[in-house]
């Protein structure tokens, strides 16, 4: 197919594109249609036509095959749709970050965080990027990994901060790992457990459990430990990795869970759970940092990373004791 197609130099497509261009592709890549795409850019279906064809003349190949159904990308409208998704984010991230030096700031991050995230790394390192930095401002996103991790190749976020995943190591991104964290056991506050200095694996195997999903890693870690030692496998009564909905049960039934160590520190620091004295010699995926790899990072961007990195430290150095 490419060998039938001429696709014009960079400089003539650089000195025709217009954003309205890149708006209509990302139009026509949501809607499948060119009356519905003019409709949302207000304009006819004739102009949103013709600007769909400038389009294509403007890269020298065919970007959508039309029928009577609608249309639909080719292989190359399919390639455009990603860049032209970036640009646009790219362009509304600098405008972000000028308004912010405008309003005398020091300039705009853009904070993807997944749970593991919330208790402690991220709070900690914008408090002390505010102490050091306070004119950064600073947008944090919540959310699922597949979500966040969408927003950040189309170029909505700087970065994702999360456990490293498959996803992670793919896709175009960057990955940094700030540190490992140890789990261990939770129960509520005077469970029978949280008096005994000393826990056998046969005791644990007595417990009700929350227990991550049977697919998790963590999950066949901790069927093995009690395979292992011959003993049968501890009763799912939940099945959960919702570190908020798992504290709340536990805080009202006598359920036990394993829990990341940062995690687990906040909840007994606000007396909602107590941290049992065993210490599994269970591993997580390690926690740490996705970007974009072919973004270049900005001031604020450097700046914001250097003190996460100095917090990372410093919960890997309280993780280790």
């Amino acid at each position: 197919m490419a060998a039938e197609f001429e696709v014009p130099p960079a400089r003539r497509i650089r000195s025709t594109l217009r954003i309205r261009h890149l708006e209509l592709l990302l139009a026509l890549d949501d809607l499948r249609s060119l009356h519905k795409a003019g409709e949302r850019m207000n304009m006819t279906q004739s102009a949103a036509s013709k600007l769909l064809r400038e389009i294509e003349a403007m890269f020298g190949v065919p970007l959508f095959l039309r029928s009577r159904r609608g249309i639909t990308p080719t292989a190359f409208g399919t390639a455009l749709f990603s860049k032209a998704s970036l640009l646009l984010a790219d362009l509304d991230g600098a405008r972000d970050e000028i308004e912010s030096l405008a309003r005398g700031g020091a300039g705009h991050v853009r904070l993807g965080a997944l749970q593991v995230a919330l208790p402690e790394l991220v709070p900690r390192t914008l408090a002390r990027l505010r102490a050091e930095q306070p004119g950064i401002t600073m947008l944090v996103q919540e959310g699922a990994s597949d979500v966040l991790l969408a927003a950040l190749g189309r170029g909505e976020l700087d970065c994702v901060l999360g456990r490293m995943t498959w996803q992670m190591e793919s896709g175009g991104f960057r990955w940094e790992v700030l540190y490992d964290e140890p789990v261990c056991l939770v129960a509520r506050v005077g469970h029978p457990l949280a008096r005994m200095r000393k826990m056998t694996p046969e005791c644990l195997a007595r417990q009700e459990w929350i227990l991550p999903p049977r697919e998790a890693p963590l999950r066949q870690t901790i069927e093995h430990y009690f395979i292992a030692h011959r003993l049968p496998l501890p009763k799912a009564g939940i099945e959960s990795v919702s570190v908020m909905t798992n504290a709340v049960l536990m805080r009202d039934t006598d359920m036990i869970a394993a829990m990341p160590l940062t995690m687990a520190r906040y909840h007994a620091a606000l007396d909602r759970l107590a941290i049992l004295r065993f210490r599994p010699d269970w591993s997580l995926p390690p926690v740490g940092i996705a970007m974009r790899a072919e973004a270049s990072e900005s001031p604020a961007f450097a700046s914001f990373l250097s003190t996460l990195r100095a917090v990372a430290r410093g919960l890997k150095a309280t993780a280790a004791r």
